[in-house]
Formats: C-alpha cells, structure tokens, sequence
C-alpha cells in the first residue's frame, strides 16, 4: 500500500511540449484510456482538473467536506476550482460529481452492473457496430476486461450483517414476490481481504464505514485510482493534476491537437478572471476527452466556439439515467444507514458498510426497455449529521407521506425520534430510516450549452413525467411496508423546487450515433465533424470515452458500461494505428517510487527534474505584470522609446508567471542560480493565441557585469505559440542604490526584450509593471511545496527571516559582535575528528632550483598496490592539509587512496608550515618549487608522467610551468577554480583596482598579512578586523567569524557557506596562515591582466606555440558556478583557448551548481558531486594511462 506521501502525479511545470497521447480526466474513461494508452509504448499525458488525493486524505468531518465543495449556481462559482466535490445547478436537473485524481470514482458507490440486452437491442439508439458487437460477444469481452482491473464482487456472506442490507432485502419480501425474486447482492468494486490488487497496488479489507460517497479512508474502495490510474503511471503515463483542460484544436498544418488549459493551482487563482485566463497548452498526436459528462461537454462545446467542427448534437441528448433519490424516515428496521465518517469503526455496534451492497433489479420484468429500473439502498454522508435529523424531520412533516399507523406504532416512532433527539443521529429515527436510489429511464431531452462561458444545464420538464411519479410511489411502498415515512427528493417535490431532478450519473450531450446527424462521436468515439453529406467524416484521432457518449439511460449504475466501452474505444484506437495494447497483468506489487517504463523526456523538462529533489521543500509564487511593447523600436536599451510607440498603438503585453524554486535549502538558491518559471505571456504582436514559457529561469538578484553596487532580477524564458513558432524572452528589474522610496518603482519595473529563437533578430522590447493590488495578491500566493512538513516548516520561516533580514541588511547593515578562533566551542575542540583511514606517510625535503627547501609527503594504503602517481598542490597561505584535513568525513585524498592512486602532497613556500613562506616572493619562483616535487615523484616513483591536482594559485603555478617549459612530464591535470585566465570574482575585481596590497605595503608598511588573528590582536589589525564585517562576502554569506573575514579580503569569499561544515569554518586556523604581501601583488597584476603575467606584468607565459607544444595533454578544470575568488569564466575561457588550438578531445571542465571556491573539495556532497569527476578524468584516455613508467 502506497503511503499518501508519495505522488505519483508530476507538478504542471514537467510537462512536456508534446505527447503521443494526451488524455482528459481521470475517471472511468480517462483511466481506462491512460492505461491501455500506457501500455501500447506510447508517451501518455493524464491530466486532471482536481487534486491528487488518497485515501487518508479525503474529508471526512463536516467542515473539511463543506471547504471541499465547489457550487456551480446558475451564475457564478462559489468555491475552489479545484476542491472534491461538485454540485450544479441546473433548469430542472442538478448534478453532483467528483473533481480529482479518480474522478467520480473517487465518490461514486461502487456499483457494477453491465446494461441490459434491451438497452444494447437498441438498433435506433446505438450505431449499428455497437448492435452487433454486443450480438456477437464483443461487448461482453470488453465487459470482461474492466472487470479484470475493476475487481466487483458481492458482499461477503460471511461478513457482519448489514443492516440496511436486510431491510432492503425485507422491503422487497414484503412489496411483493416480483421485487422479492428479483433482489440479490449488488457487484461492488470493494476490497474485503488484504491484498494486492490486479493492477497491482495494495489495498486493504474494508472497515465496513460507508464513507464512500465523501471518499473511503481505508484503502477498501477500488476506484480508478487504486487499478488503472496507477497501472498508467506504471507503464509511463505522466499524470498531472489541478490542470483545467478549456478546449482542443486541430494544428493541421503539424498534424497535432493544441490542447489549452488553465492551471488552477491555488496560488495563481489568487488573481481575477482578467488576469489567469492566459492558457497554457501542450500538443498530443491523439487526444482522448474523458472530462465527465459535464466537463467534456463544456471542453466541446468551448473547442466549437473557437472553431472547431462538431455535429450539431452537441450537448444535445443529455439526462440523468433516471436518478432518483428518496428516504424511508423512522422505519420499524434498523437500517443504519449513515457514514461513520472521522468516527472509529470499532465503537459502531452495527457496521454501516459499503454505500450500496443491495439492489432489486426490475429490469427483466418488462419487455420495454423504457420500464425497466433498479432499486438500490444508500448511505447519508456523516458530513450532513449535524442537520440530518433536523432537515429530515422538517422534510417528512412538509413533504412526507406517512403510512396509517395504530397508537402503539406511532409511539414508537415518537419515542425513536425523541432518541435520535437526546442521542444524536445514529439512533433512534435515523437509525431506522433507508436511503433510496433509483435508476430508471430517462427520455434524456435535456441540453447543456455555454452561457457566458459557463456550463448551462436545462432539461424541462425532467420530472414531471409520468415515469417519474410511478417510481416515487414504488419508493413510497417501499417506505411504507415498513412503517416508515415516505420523504421523495425535496428538488422534485413541486411543493418546494418545482420537481428539479437531482442526479449523481448525468450522461449524454457526445452521444454516440450511427453519423453526425444522430450523434456527436461515432462507434469508435471519434468525434464528427458534421461537415459532409452523409454525416460520417470525423477528427479520427480525437475521441470522447466517458459518461457523454452514452445516448441512451441505462436504468443502473453506469461506471461498468462506460469502462467497457472506453475498453472498446481503446481497441479500436490501438487497432487503427497498427499499435498492440498488452493486457498482460503486473506480476509484481507496482513499486511507487519507480515506474515499470520511464520515458525519455525534453531536454529542458529532464534539466528542471533533475534539479528537484523529491520530497524536498520548496518555494512557490505567482506574479502578474502587464505593459507595453513594441516589434517597431528594436534598437539596444530603447526600453522607454519603444514603451511610447506601443502605448500610442495600443500593442499590450501581459504575463501570469509561476516562480518555483524548488530543492530549496536557502532563498540564495534564487539569489544567485535560477528558479523555475512557468506560465503564459500574452500579446498580440506575437500571436494571437497567448504564448507558453516552456524553459524559464528567474534570478533574484544578480550583480551586474559591468556596474557596481547594481544587482538584477533576471527574467528568462523559452516562449512558444500554439502554433509552433518560438522566442527567447530575456527581462529584467534593476536595482541601483537603497533609497527605499526609489525601491518600489525599481523592484516593481520590468525591462523586456523578445529575440527570435536563435538571438539574431530583436522582435521587440517593453516595459512591464506590477501594479499594487496585483503585488498584494501575489503576497497570498506564496507557498511551500513538497511533502516534508518539517520542510515547509523551515522553508517559510527561513523565507521570512532572509527577507526579513535582508530588509535590515540592504538598509540599515547591523553590527554584530565578532568571533575568534579561541572563543568557539566547536566540534574540533570538544569531539574528536573523523576517523579516516590509517594511512602510510612518508616524508620528503625538496630543495627547488633557487635552493628553498619544500615539503613532500606521500601517502600509500597498506596492503595495496598503487599504480598511478598523484601530486597535489595547495592554494594561498595554505597547507597540504587543506587537501587531507580530518575535520571532514571525507577527504580528496582519502578518495584517491581507495581508488588506487599514490598519493603525494607537497607543501611549496606559500604554505605556512615552510621557512620560506615569512620571505618575499613571486609566483613566478613558486615554479621552482612544483617543478622539483614533480620531479622527485617521477624519481621514486620510476614514472616519466604524473598526474597533477591543483587548486588557486597552485593552478596559477602549474600552468605557468608548463607553458614556459619548467614543468615537464605531467600528463594528466586537474585544475581547480582558474587556469590560464585568472578572471577576478566581483569583489577581488574591485580590490584589484583599489591597489590596496600596495596600501598595506608601503602605508602601512607591512610585508606579511597573516589570515589568523584574536581577540587580543594588535591596534592595527583589531581597525581591519572590525571593519572588515562590512566586507561585502554577497548576500547570505555573512557570518560573525574573525579569520573568515579576514581570508575573504585576502582571497576573496573562500566557500558558500551552506555546503560546508561548522567544524570547517570555525577551525580554518588549523590549515591556513601567513601570505607574503610580494606574492599578494604578483597575483594582482594577474587579476587586472586576465592572464599569466610574471611579477613585472609581461606576458613571457601564454602564446598559441607555448599552448600547442606544451599544453597537449589531458587537462580538466572545476570551477563552483557560484565562486567568489575566480569567476567561473576563468576556467571557461581557458578551455575555450585550448580547445581552439589543440581541439576538444584532451579538455574538459566541471561546473558545479551552488558551489564557491574550496567547495570542491570541502563541501559536506563533495565526495558525491566533485571526487568521482575528478577520478574519472585522471582515468584511462585514449587507451593510454597519464603515467609511463621508467625503462
């Protein structure tokens, strides 16, 4: 049994440009239809206007059923779109039914009864294929296969007896043989064991509440959503809900179905019809509508509207398969005939059961089919028990006919009603009071059709006839046989409604006809299009397989004939198009967190599934803007010309947008990579059908490349027609300065440029703004998805606490008291570090060819063989620790052992640890030092070649080696972060130009800058560290630590902090020291060069004959998306030059989402996102390994 946590629908924004199939609700039809669709290969779409819910969720109290209640009046819609059950109101016919993932099976009571002969024998009602399928047997096979999903079997002889069972059963013993003989127990599609269904999904024996017309909590109830829906998604339908399908329409010049919808995910009907009625589509070769009687009528009637040819049946020919509801009130049975509800089924004396388990089937007891009918009993939903008595007490004494009683029966009544009055609803009166439903035939005369876009249903006359009346007195028997008072519909009762019929199965409006001029689909469920003579043409690959194709009542419950005729639809679907449905039955329980079949999906949907993690919490919101734009003024920037000329022509532009930021950790993860968009743009410039987003990015503050102090809000997307054209529309708000009353304007302003596809043509721009009650709404669209409530819990408030905090930050900056090193109780003072492995270390003084003696060590697994030699060289004023360090759970070094590696680690004249590192130098004599530990782990080890790892400035050094030929015998390289192109973060960008090392030089006259410090530091570096909390590290990277500070104005912001550990940051003192100030200045002229230069700022490194002779080796860089030292363009644009001169096959580069600086290789995922790239690239190229050994 599938936990209510997990979903098997997909959320609006995966869906995919086009399907093979797309299919249109999900109850009996479109269940049907998803799976057998399913299983023919095809990709499948389901979409579904309600909520995907599963039992222990459906409302069960009488205030969760009443917020899930939507009321269609004869003029507006009261309630939410997207809530469980739906009641309309009609002219003389009212209809309730189900919106969610199951449709009506959801709350329909289980019954499954095939039609009889007489309703098949129809020869004017049915087209003639359908007549002789039915002769023939067909129709009985089609029968047979919705019974395999379906599973209907009869209450249990030996289950508790049910009450109202036995009083059904006593009525009819009592209203005579006829109905007598003709009792028996109904098919039902209940579970009554533990066990794993025909489709596979696990279900549960039921409790025997009666819950089913609100919805079954206890897994018993085999609707659509236990059997074919699952089965669907298991042969790799994609199932997606809160989806309102408006209409359909043919593309012809692409041969595919345009179908638009809306989505009506709470947070975006937040605004105003005017506002969300910009619809989204998606295009199927096939489309299967299968939306309900009534929701594929009004798809139909909508698509006609726009267009589309239709028979002129449509929305003709509809009834409700002669519904009738009644009570038996205050009966001498007990009948116990209300839903337990949120109530536990054990404190119930009598079980209430499933809704009907009974029928008196009168079918067979005249030869016109017109007569026939059924009996069945019912259940009262416990959501109505807080009025149930009243409202059936008033009813019987206004509307009631009571059967003649002497005095002692009639007190007994009075005494049953005074019980139910002091005791509540379950006892007394309404304990012996029967529920009645009765299905006869109806002459379905009635029409539905669009009223001011709204649904109108009208059936005159629909209980005024005489079939009507004569079955209310068989109920009215019925109740009196038993002593109970006869309580018919108060809808139909003339006295109160005007005899309105009320129906739980409205059928018709699409019925089936031989041609167009009896119906609105043929045999197979193509639509006509009534445009030829003969009346035979159709859409051939758009269907209708519910409830409206049905063109005559049944006189019982419909469910079993629509799946078996959906069954047959999806024969002849498959059949036509040489396709093969396999009907083979799962042979394992279906697993739901892995679907049997997985599709291959659009490169774009796959990239924004593969960023959301499931279950994770996230962060929801839908914005409106509207403006102005124009295709006349394209020149660059002419924002505010081209918002004149659209005004003066009145060319408008619109959007309802959805940002998801999903996998939501902090609101940085907007701030600086890009959440999800999804939504519609409209203007009529570009299309006159509205334009979908279908891959958009939304950035929430972005610094800007060439201003300082300006940030964005950086809108992009993929927007595409209906009619197959596509644009890349790029906009942003621009934020300049903190005046808080320029704020407004500037966050609330929208620059738009629309491009062609391929970016070389400028359509058109605009300007676009939020005006102030579209802001506030989209205040109250905000919402945390996922299914974590701990998760949502911490995403809203760490939500209102960034915002909240960033208010005051970009505002009002606070002061915050600092920490030092050795004020922190951290992990590394209490607990002891991670035990990593024992490792064998040897060690090695290496005297580079200006005579600094470094530091080597070398690193072996006991017990192991190690093939490839590996050299690691550490960044500035850093220690090989940073590469070894056991204040990680895992280590780069511990990696590489596991993997076979020999490990060597040196420490050159920047590490702290050396003598060498208090003495001025240049990176340009840093090269010595590399060069002599290359050269001594190719003398130990006996290798020409060795692979190199490099991180910063160490990478800074090994391509300077190489390329002015001091460095030899590398043969793979791992650069990390920069390579030949040291392109500065924002900020190290800004000090490059402050010159502030020479400020601190000959000012200030320093010559060391250490990174650590304390509290009782000198007056000097107390002034730095104090000012330096207003460093600016980027948005939500501050922290209170001293030394971090203090490293973030040396290097630049060294990690986001989010990826790693507390034991790291607060223990940086461990592995990093003192840099001398010649080699900070060195670095400098790099950083304001964009290259290699030496300390004198020529060029002696990079030239293309340098790059071809020595750079033609393996060489793979990893750069953090998100790095503050080196902007990750640095190792892009090395790539890019080596690729030009050497081509593509030695080079490649890793960058990695949400990751910094030292990221890489610190981050707490590094060992998952980052080492196995990194043992992938020094593995085997070209069939050669990086390392020769020596002769």
């Amino acid at each position: 049994m599938p936990s209510p946590q997990i979903r098997i629908s997909k959320p609006v924004y995966y869906m995919q440009e086009h399907y093979d199939v797309v299919v249109v609700g999900s109850g009996y039809g479109g269940a049907v239809a998803a799976s057998r669709m399913a299983r023919t290969g095809k990709r499948v779409a389901l979409l579904e206007r309600g909520k995907e819910r599963w039992p222990g969720e459906y409302p069960n109290t009488p205030l969760s059923c009443t917020k899930e209640t939507q009321f269609h009046t004869k003029h507006k819609l009261k309630g939410k779109k997207t809530a469980m059950y739906q009641i309309y109101e009609g002219e003389q016919q009212d209809a309730i039914c189900a919106c969610g993932l199951g449709g009506t099976s959801l709350i329909n009571a289980n019954v499954a009864v095939e039609a009889d002969d007489k309703v098949w024998e129809a020869e004017d009602v049915w087209p003639p294929e359908i007549v002789e399928d039915y002769r023939n047997g067909t129709i009985k096979k089609d029968y047979s296969r919705a019974a395999e999903m379906l599973e209907p079997l009869t209450y249990p002889d030996s289950w508790p007896v049910l009450p109202k069972l036995v009083a059904l059963e006593e009525q009819a013993r009592r209203a005579g043989p006829a109905f007598h003989r003709n009792f028996k127990r109904a098919p039902i599609t209940v579970h009554f064991e533990n066990r794993v269904n025909n489709a596979g999904v696990r279900q549960k024996k039921s409790t025997l509440t009666g819950d089913d017309c609100t919805g079954v909590n206890d897994w018993s109830k085999n609707s659509t959503l236990m059997n074919y829906i699952p089965d669907a998604w298991n042969h790799g339908a994609e199932i997606f809900c809160e989806v309102e399908v408006k209409k359909v329409k043919k593309d012809s010049k692409r041969n595919v179905w345009v179908v638009q919808y809306e989505w009506i995910g709470d947070n975006r009907t937040k605004f105003d019809k005017g506002n969300s009625n910009s619809l989204l589509f998606v295009t199927a070769d096939i489309v299967f509508l299968a939306a309900g009687t009534l929701g594929t009528n009004e798809i139909m009637l909508r698509s006609r509207e726009h267009g589309l040819d239709t028979s002129d049946r449509l929305g003709k020919s509809f009834g409700g398969n002669g519904d009738i509801v009644a009570w038996a009130y205050n009966t001498e049975l007990l009948c116990n005939g209300i839903s337990m509800g949120s109530r536990d089924p054990k404190k119930f004396p009598a079980p209430v059961g499933p809704c009907i388990t009974g029928i008196i089937d009168m079918r067979g007891e005249s030869t016109n089919v017109m007569d026939g009918y059924v009996i069945q009993e019912g259940v009262c939903p416990a959501a109505l028990v807080p009025v149930y008595w009243l409202q059936v007490k008033t009813l019987a004494r206004l509307i009631g006919k009571a059967p003649p009683l002497p005095f002692s029966r009639s007190l007994r009544r009075i005494i049953r009603g005074f019980i139910t009055f002091v005791r509540g609803a379950y006892h007394g009166s309404l304990a012996n009071s029967q529920v009645f439903l009765i299905m006869g035939y109806d002459a379905q005369q009635g029409c539905l059709a669009l009223v001011d876009d709204r649904l109108k249903i009208s059936f005159k006359n629909a209980g005024r006839n005489d079939k009507v009346k004569e079955l209310n007195k068989v109920l009215e028997r019925f109740s009196h046989v038993i002593n109970g008072t006869f309580v018919p519909s108060p809808l139909w009762d003339s006295g109160i409604a005007g005899q309105t019929m009320l129906t739980v199965h409205p059928v018709g409006g699409c019925a089936m006809g031989r041609n167009a001029r009896k119906g609105v689909v043929n045999h197979k469920g193509q639509v006509f299009t009534g445009t030829d003579s003969d009346g035979q043409e159709t859409h051939d690959s758009l269907y209708i397989c519910d409830g409206s194709i049905l063109p005559s009542s049944l006189s019982v419950n419909p469910l079993f004939t629509i799946s078996a005729l959906t069954e047959r639809i999806c024969h002849h679907a498959a059949k036509d198009r040489g396709w093969e449905i396999d009907y083979t039955l799962p042979k394992n329980p279906i697993d739901f967190n892995k679907p049997l079949v997985v599709h291959e999906v659009d490169e774009s949907v796959a990239r924004n599934r593969a960023t959301h993690k499931k279950g994770t919490a996230g962060l929801m919101f839908s914005e409106v803007m509207k403006g102005w734009f124009s295709t006349e003024v394209t020149k660059r920037d002419a924002y505010i010309a081209a918002k004149d000329q659209a005004k003066s022509s009145q060319s408008r532009m619109s959007f309802l947008l959805t940002i998801i930021a999903c996998d939501y950790s902090t609101t940085d993860l907007i701030a600086t990579t890009s959440a999800e968009i999804a939504g519609t743009l409209s203007c009529r410039a570009l299309s006159p059908d509205p334009l979908m987003v279908t891959d958009g990015s939304f950035r929430l503050c972005v610094a800007h490349e060439t201003t300082v102090d300006t940030s964005r809000m950086e809108y992009k997307m993929n927007l595409l027609t209906t009619d197959g054209r596509r644009f890349k529309f790029n906009g942003y708000k621009e934020i300049t300065n903190r005046n808080f009353l320029k704020s407004w304007a500037h966050s609330t302003t929208l620059y738009v440029k629309i491009s062609s596809w391929d970016e070389e043509e400028v359509v058109g721009l605009g300007i676009l703004k939020i005006n102030i009650l579209d802001f506030l709404k989209q205040l109250t669209t905000m919402r945390v998805t996922g299914e974590n409530r701990t998760g949502k819990l911490r995403v809203i408030t760490s939500f209102f606490t960034y915002f909240g905090g960033k208010v005051l930050e970009h505002y009002f900056p606070v002061l915050l008291p600092l920490e030092y090193p050795g004020d922190l109780i951290t992990e590394y003072n209490l607990v002891k570090p991670y035990d990593l492995r024992v490792r064998d270390e040897e060690f090695y003084v290496v005297t580079a060819k200006d005579g600094v003696d470094n530091r080597l060590r070398r690193y072996k697994l006991r017990g192991r063989e190690h093939l490839a030699p590996v050299l690691l060289v550490h960044g500035a004023a850093m220690t090989h620790e940073m590469w070894s360090t056991d204040l990680l759970s895992h280590n780069v070094v511990d990696f590489l052992l596991d993997k076979g590696y020999d490990v060597w680690l040196v420490d050159y004249r920047m590490s702290p640890i050396t003598k060498a590192s208090h003495s001025q130098s240049t990176l340009d004599q840093m090269i010595y030092d590399v060069a002599a530990a290359i050269e001594k782990v190719k003398e130990v080890c006996k290798v020409k070649k060795i692979g190199v790892i490099s991180h910063c400035v160490g990478s800074l050094v090994v391509f300077m080696g190489l390329l002015n030929g001091e460095i030899t015998g590398v043969g793979s390289l791992i650069a990390s972060q920069v390579g030949m192109h040291p392109i500065p973060g924002r900020v190290n960008r800004i000090k490059a130009t402050l010159r502030l090392v020479g400020f601190y030089m000959y000012i200030l006259r320093q010559n060391l800058y250490d990174v650590r410090t304390t509290r009782g530091t000198d007056w000097l570096n107390g002034i730095i560290n104090f000012l330096l909390r207003f460093y600016p590290v980027g948005k939500g990277q501050c922290c209170r630590s001293a030394l971090c500070h203090r490293a973030s104005l040396c290097y630049g912001l060294l990690y986001r902090h989010e990826n790693i550990s507390e034991a790291i940051h607060n223990n940086q003192d461990e592995f990093f020291g003192i840099v001398n100030l010649t080699t900070m200045a060195h670095l400098m002229k790099m950083l304001n060069a964009g290259k290699l230069v030496d300390a004198k700022g020529r060029n002696v490194y990079e030239s293309e004959e340098n790059i071809r002779t020595r750079l033609n080796f393996p060489i793979a860089f990893i750069s953090g998306r998100r790095n503050a030292v080196f902007n990750e363009y640095s190792t892009e644009k090395s790539l890019n030059v080596l690729r030009a001169i050497n081509g593509r096959d030695n080079y490649d580069r890793l960058l990695v989402d949400g990751y910094g600086h030292l990221d890489a290789w610190w981050a707490n995922s590094a060992n998952e996102e980052v080492y196995p790239w990194v043992f992938d690239r020094l593995e085997l190229r070209n069939s050669q390994p990086f390392f020769d050994r020596s002769e």
